[in-house]
This record gives structure tokens, sequence and C-alpha cells, in this order.
């Protein structure tokens, strides 16, 4: 029942426009933008949709904390030399 809430929309804040639950579930390579909780908290039941329609193994990398910005940085450096 991924679907379920799809239509919804939401300011993000990160984005700057309103958009569809549907793209807050699924961006992040078929899986929800870590802040889904935080941004939906008062619109729909996010912790029963999460606990219901993801794994805990997904659900760990739904909420990983991201890398910090120089980490990412130099990653993109490092792969870029070699090549």
């Amino acid at each position: 029942m991924k679907e379920l809430f799809d239509e919804k929309l939401l300011y993000c804040g990160s984005l700057g426009h309103n958009i569809p639950f549907k793209y807050c579930r699924s961006m992040n390579s078929e899986l929800p933008c870590r802040k889904i909780k935080d941004c939906w908290f008062e619109r729909i039941d996010i912790e029963k949709f999460i606990e219901e329609n993801y794994s805990v193994s997904e659900q760990e990398r739904i909420f990983a904390e991201p890398p910090d910005k120089i980490s990412t940085i130099l990653d993109l450096i490092k792969k870029a030399q070699g090549k």
C-alpha cells in the first residue's frame, strides 16, 4: 500500500515548492527521503507507514546519516582522478 498517500502535497523546504508524497517516498533510489518523518508526521501516520512498508534493513538505509560534504567531495575527486 505504498501508493496510498501518493497524491497528498506538502511544501518541501529543501526544494522550495510543493511536492507529492510519492516523490518523498521514492526519491532515494526508490527509498524515502531521510527527512520523511520530519515533514509528514502532522499529515499522516508516517511511523506506521514506514513500519508497514519497509524492512528493518531498508529503514536503516533510509535514516542513516549522510556522509559529510568534505568526504563526498574528496570521494568525487578520487573517482575523477581514477578515470
